[in-house]
């Protein structure tokens, strides 16, 4: 009996519970020795009275990390990815002797869709046989008859029927989360296997912060992305027209060529290297490699000018536009002060689940683009 009362008084410091317990309780746990065997306990079910009676605020514990686990649940299936993506609860054990609520969840990103493959058809040979008229002879003596002539003709036919064909993309992830109550400690890991879809990261951090009350979205739980479609699509904005139209409407009585899409589809991050563009935007300075090919890309760029070149009579060469860009010199002519403005030209990419308008952060993929403006003299 006293054996029971020390192994009692001894789970209440364990808890961090500085109160006594009421005699109620340690009666039931002294009457009943075993109440006081479980070391675990699940709190996904429903729990006895008589433990709950021996263990002093179980039963808050218990619907504090129930609710917590349910809002997992209801939030990272907020982001499901794809339309058959769920998050299951699996374990959700609070540990009496270390004082620790252990919780795994499985997260699965999954998608089914259905592919319509068309009917295959060709032309083929087919044999018919034709009725003609034949005749012989003139006068009274001729004489016509019937005959069956075979003749070849082509004809389409179907040679595979049209058919619907269902595909299924997953990948399953594995959420294990540790939290020592006494200590605070915490402790998340996230496992994701290799799916049909390719590799996928989950943040785990952005699912523990569900744990203090915050909502997570597709950007900071999506961590890292390697995923084909469908269970994400590429969302692409392109600000070139954008781009354009303001530097016009910004100079409304000159005359604006915009460098062509080709241009600065050219001078991107993707075809050129990062640091070159991002120097040359920021007006930092070009090196004499870029500048050479500038001068390159600058001969065809010259043949979209032929509208410029028609309203002002400005015919410009590539060394002078490219002295323009390189120094932001101004050329004072006749009837036309004419300059160049480099603008950052770029592309906007993200991805987005299929099923919804959750996406990642937005990444920003700059181009340089130019544009010659030619303000008429006043005087």
């Amino acid at each position: 009996m006293k054996i029971l009362l020390l192994f009692a008084l001894t789970i209440l410091p364990v808890l961090g519970i500085s109160h006594q317990a009421k005699a109620s309780n340690l009666e039931a746990c002294l009457k009943n020795p075993m109440a006081n065997k479980p070391q675990t306990i699940n709190l996904l079910q429903p729990i006895d009275q008589q433990i709950v009676d021996c263990i002093p605020q179980l039963d808050l514990v218990a619907s504090q990390w129930q609710s917590k686990a349910s809002s997992i649940v209801s939030q990272v299936n907020r982001v499901t990815i794809g339309n058959q993506g769920n998050t299951n609860l699996e374990k959700l054990e609070y540990n009496v002797i270390g004082n620790t609520i252990y919780l795994v969840a499985k997260v699965q990103p999954k998608h089914t869709w259905s592919e319509t493959i068309p009917a295959v058809k060709t032309h083929v040979p087919v044999t018919r046989n034709r009725d003609e008229k034949k005749c012989v002879g003139s006068g009274w003596l001729k004489k016509c008859f019937t005959i069956t002539v075979p003749q070849v003709g082509m004809e389409l036919r179907t040679i595979t029927p049209e058919r619907t064909v269902s595909h299924t993309a997953s990948v399953t992830c594995n959420y294990e989360y540790t939290f020592n109550l006494s200590t605070k400690e915490q402790k998340p890991v996230f496992n994701c296997g290799q799916g049909w879809t390719g590799n996928i990261k989950l943040d785990a951090s952005a699912i523990t912060s569900i744990l203090s009350g915050e909502m997570p979205s597709l950007g900071s739980l999506v961590s890292s992305i390697d995923l084909t479609p469908p269970l994400f699509k590429d969302v692409t904005s392109d600000k070139y027209i954008e781009t354009r139209d303001n530097i016009i409407a910004q100079n409304p009585n000159s005359v604006v060529y915009f460098a062509s899409e080709s241009f600065v589809n050219w001078a991107s991050v993707k075809t050129q290297a990062a640091n070159v563009i991002l120097t040359a935007i920021s007006g930092g300075g070009y090196s004499a490699e870029f500048l050479r090919q500038l001068e390159e890309k600058l001969r065809s760029e010259i043949i979209y000018m032929a509208d410029f070149a028609t309203q002002t009579g400005i015919h410009l060469g590539t060394e002078q536009i490219i002295e323009m860009i390189k120094e932001g010199k101004i050329l004072n002519l006749e009837r036309y002060s004419v300059s160049v403005k480099v603008v950052d030209t770029p592309q906007v990419q993200k991805k987005c689940a299929v099923n919804g308008s959750e996406c990642t952060p937005p990444i920003q993929v700059s181009r340089l683009g130019f544009a010659i403006i030619a303000t008429r003299n006043t005087k």
